[in-house]
């Protein structure tokens, strides 16, 4: 036994090496492509430099975070984030908040969002806060029965639904418990945010 763990030794030091260079690698190709996204946002606002320098608390969770993200769609919003964050003139507020929700949310969760804030800035000048009907979501089309009345929404929809509640970003405004509890949903002041 004693002897097999020099036979052993040889290839798993080798594999951490390799498991090693494999996460270097990819944390080199995510920050080239995260600075690429960020340098042509910044290219279409023309704005030539960050002008508002981030503090250590946001912008190490932020790039971390956007530098390991695979998903394109997310790596995305994450350099819209970093370039929100470092120009001055957005209203932006430096709050670790939004790296936390961000990194718990997958693209889909995030077109939902984008989704359920627009409809709602439709309809607030007729109140605040706007209610608005998840069933014309990705997931929820044609979520109707025979009656006309909201039918039971998608797994995939209340999932991502129910997380965006858990983040804080919506509430339901159904007023109803289980399936039908994100047929109408209200988005809050952190989800437009």
């Amino acid at each position: 036994v004693v002897g097999f763990g020099k036979v052993i030794k040889g290839p798993v030091e080798e594999l951490v090496g390799m498991v090693t260079d494999r996460v270097k690698f990819a944390r080199w190709n995510g920050q080239q492509k995260l600075i690429a996204k960020a340098e042509e946002i910044m290219r279409q606002r023309q704005l030539p430099a960050p002008t508002r320098e981030l503090p250590l608390k946001f912008a190490v969770p932020l790039l971390t975070s956007g530098i390991l993200e695979e998903d394109d769609d997310l790596q995305e919003i994450w350099a819209r984030l970093l370039v929100n964050a470092g120009d001055a003139s957005t209203p932006i507020e430096l709050r670790t908040a939004y790296i936390d929700i961000l990194r718990s949310l997958s693209s889909y969760d995030v077109k939902n969002l984008a989704a359920l804030a627009e409809l709602s800035l439709k309809y607030e000048p007729k109140g605040y806060p706007p209610i608005v009907q998840t069933d014309g979501l990705p997931g929820g089309e044609g979520n109707r029965d025979e009656s006309g009345l909201p039918a039971a929404i998608a797994d995939g929809l209340a999932i991502s639904l129910q997380n965006l509640a858990r983040l804080g970003c919506i509430t339901s405004a159904s007023g109803t418990v289980g399936i039908g509890q994100y047929q109408s949903v209200t988005v809050t002041h952190l989800g437009m945010a």
